[in-house]
């Protein structure tokens, strides 16, 4: 081999060296173009908080509200029998919509055997329906229904004990319910 020869070997081999690196780098920068775009959209989206939500429903259900919700208890004491009134045993109240409350149970085992009167008041768009039954189940009365009124209906429990439900349909309304002795 002569001189020249030898030379472009020698000059070849660092030159492919190269060329074989710069290869090799630019397959190690990742991904452009659509790879890229495949990574972005195989990310899921946040998932909301489903309690966040379920109270944002409530807060804004609660603004449709006839009146404010703070003045409930004492829109209560004017609309049906409440303390003081000859008989009264109790009065709850509140308001339904589909997110805060469809469905209310209470139960007031402190009420001796004997008959009662109750009165259910509403205000709202929404329908609301009273059920009442001993604390073992049986019924204790027919059911009322309110929708923007107030609907009187009575109970009679063979032993104490009595268990109201209040069922919500429609759109947010308020209530009041008094439980009165009257035998």
């Amino acid at each position: 081999m002569n001189a020249t020869t030898s030379n472009a070997f020698r000059t070849a081999g660092p030159i492919a060296a190269m060329v074989l690196a710069a290869g090799t780098l630019s397959s190690c920068v990742g991904p452009t173009g659509d790879a890229e775009v495949q990574t972005a959209a195989s990310t899921p989206p946040a998932t909301p908080d489903p309690t966040a939500v379920a109270e944002q429903l409530a807060a804004d259900e609660e603004a449709q509200l006839p009146i404010p919700a703070a003045d409930i208890p004492g829109w209560a004491s004017e609309a049906v029998p409440a303390d003081g009134s000859p008989g009264h045993q109790g009065t709850s109240s509140g308001w339904m919509s589909e997110h805060s409350a469809q469905r209310l149970v209470s139960t007031n085992g402190t009420l001796e055997a004997g008959s009662y009167q109750m009165q259910l008041a509403c205000r709202g768009e929404g329908t609301i329906t009273a059920t009442v039954t001993t604390i073992d189940g049986a019924t204790a009365g027919d059911s009322a229904t309110c929708s923007n009124a107030t609907v009187a209906f009575d109970a009679t429990i063979p032993e104490a004990g009595l268990v109201t439900t209040l069922e919500h349909d429609g759109d947010p309304t308020i209530y009041a319910l008094s439980v009165t002795r009257v035998g």
